[in-house]
């Protein structure tokens, strides 16, 4: 008898979880191929500290042949379209047929089609983002430094992130300490005034999500961490010296970053469209997508059935519920069980604020500072797949408690 075969698209947190909470049984007897264009699973929480110099690129990244068995399949490749009448999947070098399908391709940045944002802004959406940025904040001071002009060093160091949410303030955090700290005492000719950083939050307040005495705070240590907020600002452009508002004001800034969206990355079926709202594919309360029997949805791509219509975040907590639950509703379709509806379950919010500042509300707590930041590092450590990846990332955290980032250009 073929053994049914299970395709995964997407190694991020919600496909991942998705095969790490298949039965074994499930993983012993179906075939199992996971498809992503890069080979490894990649941390994204913790991308604005690879940005910051805080981690290396190597700490927050596990090679996907390393967390799956020996028996599974990996393919790095791109997902051109897939057809559910005839369970195919189209690569550009093949076609791969399935009995079970998740797709959990997540998002990427999503500039609300602002002109000039995609050609002038930095985004950190991946990897390779968050070390072109970093290479672009050392670059700049090191050309800030070469210059006697107090002008030019002015325009140099002015920066600007747009976006108020988890990643815009936790980038800030990690940026302010890079160049209010570690940077000025590395180039001593480059005083501490020269220097801008602006988070620029379309909202009333940052970290909407939170409650409003965190919301406080945190605008409160960002600004004593020399960070300008600036509220209740819509960026309606973005040109290669700074960003217009929509009030008219134009804001100098030589490097702009982008953090003020995402979308979900779209999968093209060629038997004609999944139901699609916003970008997201509509699914039932299983995570299946709507009007199919064996192809799940998870993470960023998904839209699922809410209240209100919305769907839910797209965050790495929700993708990895979601993928908990499909590994496991996986092994029911096959056993011809009825299959479990996903609930979620808030797990609490986090938020970094820079060195041993943090947010923190779980549960009903509402947490700040030391306590908050110990809380937000050790949660994250332990949502690493690898021990290994655990203990390099406590190891260089340590050390950074006793010496400055690492600054090397690669």
């Amino acid at each position: 008898m073929n053994k049914k075969h299970i395709l995964i698209l997407g190694a991020g947190f919600g496909g991942i979880y998705t095969y790490k909470s298949l039965p074994q049984w499930v993983k012993r007897d179906c075939a199992i191929t996971i498809i992503d264009r890069r080979n490894h699973f990649l941390f994204t929480p913790l991308l604005p500290e690879v940005a910051g110099a805080s981690l290396d690129q190597h700490s927050i990244v596990e090679p996907i042949r390393d967390i799956i068995d020996r028996n599974t399949q990996f393919i790095q490749s791109t997902v051109i379209s897939l057809d559910t009448t005839t369970n195919t999947v189209v690569l550009p070098d093949r076609e791969i047929t399935y009995d079970i399908l998740v797709a959990g391709l997540g998002s990427t940045t999503y500039f609300f089609n602002t002109p000039g944002a995609e050609e002038y802004a930095y985004v950190l959406k991946d990897l390779d983002d968050a070390v072109q940025l970093r290479a672009r904040l050392i670059d700049t001071f090191e050309r800030a430094s070469q210059t006697d002009d107090h002008a030019e060093r002015e325009r140099l160091l002015s920066f600007t992130i747009v976006g108020g949410g988890p990643t815009g303030v936790e980038l800030a955090g990690e940026t302010s300490d890079l160049l209010f700290d570690t940077f000025v005492k590395q180039f001593p000719n480059i005083n501490i005034h020269e220097i801008t950083l602006t988070l620029i939050n379309a909202g009333d307040d940052i970290l909407s999500m939170f409650n409003e005495k965190l919301r406080t705070y945190a605008a409160q240590a960002l600004t004593t961490a020399n960070v300008v907020i600036k509220n209740n600002l819509k960026i309606t452009e973005v040109r290669e010296n700074g960003v217009v508002a929509d009030d008219g004001t134009f804001l100098p800034a030589h490097t702009i970053i982008w953090t003020a969206g995402v979308a979900a990355n779209s999968l093209t079926c060629s038997c004609g469209s999944f139901n699609v709202n916003k970008g997201r594919i509509l699914t039932d309360e299983y995570l299946r997508a709507q009007n199919t029997q064996n192809v799940f949805v998870i993470g960023d791509m998904s839209l699922f059935p809410t209240e209100d219509g919305r769907g839910l975040p797209m965050t790495a907590q929700i993708a990895k519920q979601q993928g908990v639950l499909t590994g496991k509703n996986i092994g029911r379709l096959i056993s011809g069980k009825s299959l479990e509806r996903f609930m979620y379950k808030e797990k609490g919010l986090l938020a970094s604020l820079g060195a041993f500042d943090a947010v923190a509300q779980i549960k009903g707590f509402h947490l700040k500072g030391l306590v908050a930041w110990f809380l937000w590092r050790t949660i994250y450590l332990f949502n690493f797949a690898s021990w290994k990846k655990r203990f390099m990332i406590m190891f260089i955290w340590t050390i950074n408690l006793f010496s400055r980032r690492d600054t090397t250009r690669l």
